[in-house]
């Protein structure tokens, strides 16, 4: 069954999945502030629209939300022209990595309004959404996972429902995120370890990959590097940041200790960005 879904969000991640949905037949009303996002959204087929409350408008019942933080999906959501403005009945998808309570709070609001909360957090990169392989990882009751689940089979390759208890999906979320950050800061110690023998980091992530130390980091090292010798304010590494940043929050919350993601933070934050910007001057490079 093909339908009309609203789509807030058109960045990096937002704009293949919402392509994807109209290569499945949808039709996709998608909002994003950025001209040359717009842009871009339309060439791929995209109906652009002015606000998210017009992307509401048009949607028959689902509307997704990919936005960057708490602040912009409040702001999408609940804002002036927001998606609650428009009085229906909708089932709201919010993608974006936030973190359990502010989630529970979004779908306490969402339900004053009369709509529907379902967090449906992913992986997988701007190159998973592209191609429609991202993971997800679904909370929200079984019969509305149920109702979602050809949507986010045209987003996604690997969809985990992983409770019904919504908030469920961000904790997940954040679990990989820390992870993902510390294993990150284990192959930078690694490198480290090596550097003053003069190992060649290919040589190192390929001994890596076939042994005990291989990880997704390490397969894709080539990707995840140039966030550090290359760091662009706002983008994949700062995302991390703010991610790490939730799951410490959230921990203080729950009063429960996380020592070695509370290190890898201040590492991720502090020493390596310094360790890198000379590695790559003694290399030749010119980070910015």
């Amino acid at each position: 069954m093909t339908e009309s879904i609203g789509f807030i969000g058109l960045g990096a991640m937002g704009l293949g999945m919402a392509a994807n949905l109209v290569k499945s037949g949808h039709t996709v009303y998608g909002f994003d502030p950025s001209t040359q996002r717009r842009e871009l959204a339309a060439e791929a087929g995209i109906a652009i629209v002015d606000s998210p409350r017009a992307a509401a408008e048009g949607a028959s019942e689902v509307i997704f939300s990919v936005v960057r933080d708490a602040a912009q999906t409040q702001a999408v959501l609940f804002g002036e022209d927001g998606v609650v403005r428009t009085g229906k009945a909708l089932t709201v998808v919010v993608a974006s990595t936030l973190d359990p309570t502010t989630m529970g709070r979004i779908q306490a609001e969402l339900a004053v309004h009369g709509a529907t909360a379902v967090d449906a957090t992913m992986s997988g990169g701007p190159w998973g959404a592209e191609a429609g392989s991202l993971t997800l990882m679904v909370s929200a009751a079984q019969e509305d996972f149920d109702r979602l689940l050809p949507l986010l089979n045209a987003v996604g390759q690997n969809i985990f429902h992983v409770g019904e208890r919504v908030g469920t999906a961000q904790a997940t979320k954040l679990a990989v995120q820390l992870a993902f950050g510390i294993n990150m800061m284990g192959v930078f110690e690694a490198i480290r370890l090596v550097d003053d023998y003069h190992v060649d980091e290919d040589t190192l992530m390929s001994v890596l990959s076939v042994s005990v130390g291989g990880s997704w980091v390490v397969d894709n090292w080539r990707r995840v590097k140039p966030w550090w010798e290359h760091y662009v304010a706002g983008e994949d590494l700062d995302i991390l940041l703010k991610d790490m940043r939730s799951v410490l929050r959230e921990a203080d919350t729950a009063d429960f200790p996380m020592p070695v993601t509370a290190l890898a933070f201040q590492l991720m934050r502090h020493v390596w960005p310094a360790w890198a910007a000379l590695k790559a001057a003694e290399d030749g490079e010119h980070p910015k």
